[in-house]
């Protein structure tokens, strides 16, 4: 990790890529690791879409990523990530709703 990674607010562990959101009712904003950090405060879902009653208080706002890191650092999700994630929704019967603009 370089100089200027951020820890985690959840494990403290620094990282050169964090999810910013809000996890509890105080509003503030919080960096947690992409994994199992933020699938513990989000259920995995950038929106928390279909865990609305797990976690009332979540919403994402973005990745921050280390610009002084060494290598290459990508913060976009990964494609099979993404794919699992549209497999779940349409699972839950979500996929309609999206496409057709229903709430």
């Amino acid at each position: 990790m370089s100089p200027n990674s951020k820890p985690c607010t959840l494990c403290t562990t620094p990282r050169d890529i964090l999810v910013r959101c809000q996890t509890d009712s105080t509003g503030k904003w919080h960096f947690v690791c992409p994994g199992a950090c933020w699938r513990s405060v989000s259920g995995g879902e950038e929106d928390a879409r279909g865990f609305e009653k797990e976690f009332p208080h979540y919403r994402y706002g973005g990745m921050w990523k280390n610009r002084h890191a060494d290598g290459p650092t990508s913060a976009k999700k990964p494609r099979k990530v993404a794919e699992r994630q549209k497999e779940r929704r349409a699972g839950r019967g979500e996929e309609g709703k999206e496409e057709s603009g229903e709430c």
